[in-house]
């Protein structure tokens, strides 16, 4: 997207900028990754084209080098795409990927380089007409974004759109080594673990946990108590999840939102296994989450300055009336923000559910706080279906759609956002360009600012 920007100074009643911006747009595309395979490794690349592409370039170059500096003979050739199509399954899996050095878990950490806007992956698209290069896009990571613009962060919580995974610690280290179909299809629903969901990007993760039965309960301190349960399977070690959180949060400074959403099993009016589970994330996360002064300031008012300037950059959700005292006035704890989901909801219910929340009209429930926004399809939603949907036929039935949505108006009014299989979507580059938009208009209160599409 080119920019040209024509300053005015306005001598009306007041003095400020009119900003013309004439927008040479290519047609919008990207790539994600599909939900074809059993693990991502298997998975086609998707290319799609956002809803707004009303006129195709000729033809499309798959390339596994950024193809704009030098001239590159394409690794895929697709041309003749129908206009009716958004979305189309590449003939190349997407193999194992490889981060940019320090950020794979494993990887040294010293001297590991940031990146403020994006790192492309081993994967391109460019777009063409005849032999005029139109748009090059990749596929990308984001570990560094909250610094991306100056702006952003003298913005508070509540006003970011934070792109988030649902049940975001369900996903598979080892396909092969589980058992259960019904895990497999119904309780997995993400292809990537904590570490990576947060270097491509994510900045929220809703968590829901249980109390393992095989594990020792009569000690308190017994790592392997306390796994992730998704469908009411027990998926993963908590512990696991929070190492990963901590590494991430110490090398990049970026701030993570950790949401303990629901407690399904071994917790039912049971305070003293709350506050076993409450004394192992202070451990494991303690010297990194957040500490609040006030109680009565709700963490949502918090911008990323406030946060980042502490060197605590973990933000911990929970419901404090689980906990005995003292624990439920720990200055690591933040109330939990409101939720909304469309997990019952079909299509259109799910559009008017949006229109609702997302308008921010006095009728709406969301008002000025924090709110996350559950964009899925429940496993017993889809019962009503003529077969039992697994998670990925949810997750592509919905997850375009939302994204899609979110590119206009409600993305400028969105908080948090989750999705299951969030790697099938650009969520993460709607985020973020959603919050560059508002942090220039934050900043800049004097412009009146028009877009003219040519």
């Amino acid at each position: 997207m080119f920019w040209k920007i024509v300053r005015f100074f306005l001598q009306f009643s007041f003095i400020g900028e009119l900003i013309i911006s004439t927008v040479a747009q290519a047609c919008p595309i990207y790539l994600t990754i599909g939900l074809d395979g059993k693990i991502y490794q298997e998975s086609a690349l998707q290319l799609n084209w956002a809803s707004d592409c009303y006129v195709r370039p000729e033809w499309y170059g798959i390339y596994t080098e950024e193809p704009s500096s030098i001239l590159l003979d394409p690794y895929i050739r697709i041309q003749n795409v129908s206009d009716g199509i958004h979305r189309l399954a590449i003939k190349q899996k997407v193999g194992k990927l490889k981060f940019p050095l320090g950020w794979n878990r494993n990887d040294n950490t010293e001297n590991v380089p940031l990146y403020k806007k994006m790192k492309c992956l081993d994967y391109y698209v460019a777009s063409f007409r005849g032999n005029e290069l139109l748009s090059v896009e990749c596929l990308k990571i984001y570990p560094n974004w909250m610094r991306s613009h100056e702006g952003m962060g003298r913005m508070h919580l509540k006003n970011l759109f934070i792109p988030g995974t649902h049940a975001s610690g369900a996903y598979l280290t080892n396909y092969g080594a589980t058992k259960s179909i019904f895990i497999k299809e119904h309780a997995i629903s993400q292809y990537f673990d904590v570490w990576s969901q947060l270097v491509f990007g994510i900045r929220y993760l809703d968590l829901s946990i249980g109390v393992y039965k095989a594990s020792s309960s009569s000690d308190p301190l017994n790592p392997e108590k306390f796994w992730i349960v998704n469908e009411n399977m027990f998926i993963n070690q908590l512990r696991f999840i929070l190492k990963d959180v901590r590494k991430f949060v110490a090398l990049s400074g970026e701030v993570v939102i950790l949401d303990f959403s629901s407690f399904p099993i071994g917790f039912y009016k049971r305070p003293e296994v709350h506050m076993e589970l409450y004394s192992m994330i202070n451990r494991e996360l303690g010297s990194l989450a957040y500490q609040h002064n006030d109680s009565t300031v709700p963490c949502y008012n918090l911008t990323i300055d406030d946060i980042v300037n502490t060197n605590r950059t973990i933000i911990i959700l929970y419901p404090l009336d689980e906990l005995p005292h003292p624990a439920n006035e720990s200055p690591i704890l933040c109330q939990p923000w409101k939720r909304f989901s469309t997990g019952f909801m079909n299509t259109s219910q799910a559009l008017d559910y949006m229109r609702l929340l997302f308008s921010k009209k006095k009728s709406s429930p969301v008002q000025d706080e924090g709110w996350t926004f559950n964009a899925i399809k429940s496993m017993e939603q889809s019962l009503n279906m003529e077969k039992l949907q697994t998670a990925k036929e949810r997750a592509l039935h919905i997850n375009s759609k939302v994204s899609n949505w979110l590119r206009g108006p409600w993305g400028k009014t969105a908080n948090v956002v989750t999705l299951d299989y969030f790697s099938s979507t650009n969520i993460i580059d709607v985020a973020i360009n959603a919050n560059i938009h508002k942090a220039f208009l934050k900043s800049n209160k004097n412009y009146v600012h028009f877009e003219i599409t040519v």
